[in-house]
């Protein structure tokens, strides 16, 4: 870019010069909190993947008073929770360029690494749901939306009334933003006024119907283009240009995420070039440990 001369055009060159400020990337919001949206509860030590119990149960039918006990052995089932993917980012800085800005190149290149590599996490976590919800519950999948927005309370309480009829306990509701538009349209969506800092950065927005609300702006990319959704007699191929991930309601305690390696870190490789490099890598495992705890609705906009 050509220096700037005042007057323009036939005056003289004027220097230049950068701001120690950098203009901020953006991002979609932290919506994977734990013990808010996602439990970590069974990150129990070194394992490259977690086994988990699941007691069986039966129904009890009464006799009369007096009647022996009769026993019973109840198979339990196991729920296996893989820590197998890693997200690595390394962002590289030559020592020229550290040198030559005057703003903290490392700090601000770690933090980008650390966005960019919670990026993908976030959507691996909400993919572990769409992978193993049970799309048998509810109405999952909506053939035209209103665009007003005037029904999304009902839909909201009616597919909380069906996880609430397979004995869930739904806390959480994640929204895209066409949704979250809807909403606020909504007199029934209450705002939060009052909240901690830490969860408004993460994307905690309100309540509705005894659920807490989050914004997520990649809601549309958890499923991948040409998906098949649905059970096997009726699916649909997920379209990403036209079709539409509304709303994931679940029980926050039935998504898991184990995480055994996190390291973040600004390293120097000097046998290869003079600089660092910041560097962020994290191994987890994901996983919706009963899929009745879970319900998504998408809008399939080629049956509208």
């Amino acid at each position: 870019m050509a220096n700037l001369l005042y007057p323009a055009s036939t005056g003289h060159n004027v220097d230049d010069k950068y701001s120690p400020l950098v203009e901020p990337n953006l991002f979609a919001g932290n919506v994977l909190v734990p013990g808010l949206t996602f439990t970590d509860k069974y990150m129990i030590g070194p394992a490259g993947q977690i086994m988990v119990h699941k007691p069986g149960i039966e129904t009890v039918t009464a006799t009369h008073p007096g009647a022996d006990f009769s026993d019973a052995v109840v198979q339990d089932t196991l729920v296996t929770i893989a820590l197998n993917k890693q997200y690595n980012r390394s962002r590289k800085i030559y020592g020229v360029t550290l040198a030559s800005v005057a703003y903290d190149q490392a700090a601000t290149e770690l933090e980008l690494a650390l966005q960019e590599v919670r990026a993908a996490w976030t959507l691996d976590g909400l993919r572990a749901i769409v992978q193993d919800v049970d799309v048998t519950i509810g109405a999952n999948i909506t053939t035209a939306a209103n665009t007003d927005g005037s029904d999304i309370y009902s839909f909201i309480v009616a597919d909380r009334q069906a996880l609430r009829e397979k004995k869930a306990n739904p806390d959480t509701i994640i929204v895209s933003p066409s949704t979250y538009s809807k909403l606020l349209k909504a007199p029934e969506f209450q705002r939060s006024v009052v909240t901690d800092d830490a969860v408004v950065r993460d994307a905690y927005v309100g309540r509705i119907a005894g659920l807490n609300v989050f914004e997520y702006e990649d809601l549309s990319s958890v499923i991948a283009n040409g998906d098949k959704i649905g059970p096997t007699a009726s699916a649909i191929t997920w379209v990403s240009s036209t079709d539409e991930l509304e709303y994931i309601i679940y029980d926050h305690d039935a998504l898991s995420i184990v995480t055994s390696v996190e390291a973040v870190r600004v390293s120097e490789n000097p046998h290869q070039f003079i600089g660092v490099s910041a560097q962020v890598q994290i191994v987890s495992g994901f996983k919706l440990t009963n899929g009745s705890r879970a319900l998504i609705k998408i809008h399939d906009a080629s049956a509208s």
